[in-house]
């Protein structure tokens, strides 16, 4: 019943976005049009919100945003067309995206970056520049989100901030805090920046299903995991200095930090009888330099190291089975990365680019079980002790040239070299984009990408793990391999409003985590592995609609076909397709012009979908904010609640081959309160994240 009504409330919010487009399209083309930068073509009287650039579309971020409840940058992103929120985390046209600030080369984690984004007031923000391919030269592969920062110009001294302080309750208290900081005076830029998060953690899982052993016996799964969890303090820290000494010639140098601890307790009863506890501190530390030389040269260097350390207590009961142990473990990274770039023009119409990245990994992890009780070491897995060295040398070439006054393309090469225990190949990257504008208000884009992701370090190791007793077991698996994509994309704008996009991608050993019944014992693995392929084909439509001063939204819907094969699952190959759609929609609602007052509903809907053997239910969200600025717009509340109809965790099934397993996961109601206060007209600087995706988490 909440599904339908969610879905309800989103249908009904795009139909009327479809319908009242014609007869408003006049009054609003403005909002989300775009124009030609040859020939220039704008509504007289309102600055263009987007320009096609190349292989880009660059969209003016202070326009867009203009008169919207948008408190940060990351905020101001869900409001490009295209862009749908997903959760704490965004899409472009229904596929993962990259973003990157200012253009640098740097190490980004997702999680980083969006919680960077998340501090810098909207204001900040020059223009987004979109790429459904990027091109080699920015060394990120596929969609792409590049956010350029306002600079300060004055040589005078300038001392900004930003406080800000959020309480949400979830299923319990979460708390953070954060301080930003940044002097500026003539050439030199110092900023800091310091976020403290804390609180409490409730979560549950329950199980329920028939495990069948190859020898005919069954057993009903039907247990209860209850994780309580204390997130300690978690740290995070970075300070950063830029040396402005001439147009196009900077130096920038920062370092960045992150500490955090963390206690979980887990209680599973029903078929097992466990009692857990984890203790968890993880730390990080990131040097960054990175020099830009007036010719169009740019060199930098980049450090990291990453320790994840954690220990284990362990007491489980499984048809009378005891296993009791108290093990630790670790994973540090050291990463270095160092890189050179080039760009020329050549004339008017062309540039060329080029350019290197060389990076080295070494992993170093370990892994031991000391056995308690009447445990004996054999009925443990066998200790790990490894170190592992990645080299990945990228070296890349392209251009882009400007075929007419209608016509213009990019082109990218890049070959890479990978070496590592496990693998030693090259791979050829090309990257191809083709922008026809045939008239005003009109323009075709299609792109051709490839691109290859590479699995975590932790998932590669010979290791087994627990989580929550003696049933369920992680398992890592040395012979993953990364996953080579290649992605075909179409993109139309009509009456510079309307965005339609087609795709279709192949992804050759895609890798995803799955759990599996083993046919041998009673136990469930957890594990990755690569697939044959993952095949995608969809269709985007995203329509804006502002038919007064006090209503704007957007609506979104996407149609999809997918295919994912796998020949040597266990014992059950597969070979699964689904057709699914999405529906997703926000609109904000001014109140009175006088006031910065306003009520933004955020939501989605999704139909059944498969992730690999396993089958992914209709899920769906409403979000609510209430937001009122106050002091000139420097102080600002906000009121939330998210998931309001708690529709938004899945309940995923498996019944491919013999399995039988649901799991249900708990789902809460997510209300809270924020407040931002900015001083001295605050602009937050450019803080660059670092990369711990393939980091254990």
């Amino acid at each position: 019943m909440r599904k339908t009504i969610i879905t309800s409330i989103i249908i009904l919010l795009s139909l009327n976005a479809n319908a009242q487009e014609v007869t408003d399209s006049t009054a609003t083309a403005f909002n989300d049009s775009l124009f030609q930068t040859l020939p220039e073509v704008m509504v007289t009287g309102n600055k263009p919100v987007v320009k096609v650039d190349g292989a880009k579309l660059v969209f003016d971020v202070k326009q867009l945003v203009k008169d919207k409840p948008v408190d940060n940058a990351f905020d101001a992103l869900k409001h490009l067309p295209g862009v749908t929120p997903q959760g704490d985390d965004i899409n472009l046209g229904g596929m993962s995206v990259a973003l990157m600030i200012n253009g640098k080369l740097t190490s980004m984690s997702r999680e980083q970056v969006v919680t960077l984004l998340k501090s810098m007031p909207a204001s900040r923000v020059q223009n987004a520049e979109v790429m459904y391919s990027a091109p080699a030269r920015y060394q990120v592969r596929g969609a792409l989100i590049n956010i350029t920062l306002e600079k300060d110009a004055s040589m005078d001294a300038s001392l900004q901030g930003e406080l800000f302080a959020k309480a949400e309750v979830k299923d319990e208290a979460h708390f953070n805090e954060r301080a930003s900081l940044a002097f500026h005076k003539g050439i030199v830029s110092v900023d800091g920046y310091y976020s403290f998060t804390h609180g409490k953690a409730f979560q549950t899982t329950d199980k329920t299903g028939v495990h069948t052993l190859s020898n005919g016996e069954k057993h009903d799964i039907d247990t209860r995991m209850a994780i309580w969890g204390d997130k300690c303090p978690t740290h995070d820290y970075r300070l950063a200095a830029e040396f402005d000494f001439a147009p196009n010639h900077q130096l920038s140098i920062s370092y960045s930090g992150n500490y955090k601890q963390q206690d979980h307790h887990t209680e599973m009863t029903g078929l097992q009888m466990s009692s857990m506890t984890n203790h968890i501190k993880d730390i990080l530390h990131n040097a960054h330099l990175d020099y830009t030389l007036p010719i169009g040269l740019n060199l930098g260097a980049d450090f990291t190291y990453y320790e994840d350390n954690i220990e284990q207590d362990l007491t489980s009961t499984l048809l009378g089975n005891n296993l009791d142990f108290v093990s630790t473990s670790q994973q540090r990274i050291n990463r270095s990365k160092f890189f050179a770039r080039e760009e020329h023009k050549l004339g008017k119409k062309a540039m060329v680019n080029y350019g290197m990245v060389y990076t080295h990994i070494i992993d170093h992890s370990r892994q031991n079980y000391v056995p308690t009780g009447e445990t004996t070491v054999e009925q443990l897995p066998s200790p790990l002790f490894s170190r592992r060295t990645e080299n990945i040398l990228n070296i890349y070439g392209g251009g882009n040239i400007q075929l007419s006054d209608k016509l213009s393309a990019e082109l990218s090469l890049a070959a890479e070299h990978s070496k590592t225990t496990l693998w030693d190949e090259w791979d050829i990257y090309p990257t191809l984009t083709a922008t026809y504008m045939p008239q005003s208000g009109r323009m075709w884009q299609l792109s051709f990408t490839t691109d290859k992701k590479y699995p975590e370090f932790w998932a590669m190791q010979n290791v087994t793990s627990y989580y929550g007793g003696n049933y369920e077991h992680i398992v890592g698996n040395p012979a993953l391999k990364p996953s080579k994509e290649f992605s075909l994309s179409l993109l139309h704008v009509l009456h510079n409003k309307y965005i339609f996009r087609g795709w279709f991608s192949h992804t050759k050993d895609y890798f995803t985590q799955t759990m599996f019944q083993a046919r041998d014992q009673l136990v469930e693995i957890d594990k990755f592995d690569n697939f044959n392929f993952h095949q995608e084909a969809g269709l985007m439509i995203s329509s804006p609609w502002k038919p007064a001063w006090w209503l704007d939204s957007r609506a979104t819907v996407f149609g999809e076909w997918m295919r994912v094969k796998d020949n040597d699952y266990f014992d059950c190959p597969f070979d699964r397709n689904i057709a699914y759609a999405m529906v997703s929609a926000n609109a904000t609602f001014r109140f009175v012009r006088s006031h910065d007052l306003s009520l933004t509903l955020n939501g989605f809907a999704r139909t059944k979908a498969y992730q690999g053997p396993m089958d992914l239910p209709a899920s769906g969200n409403l979000d609510i904010n209430l937001r009122y600025a106050f002091c000139g717009g420097n102080a600002i509340v906000n009121l939330y609640c998210n998931d309001i109809f708690r529709t938004m965790m899945i309940t995923p099934e498996n019944h491919w081959g013999g399995q039988n397993m649901r799991t249900k996961y708990s789902c809460y109601t997510t209300a809270g309160i924020s407040l931002t206060y900015r001083f001295g007209g605050y602009k937050a600087k450019n803080r660059e994240a670092v990369d711990t995706s393939r980091m254990k988490k």
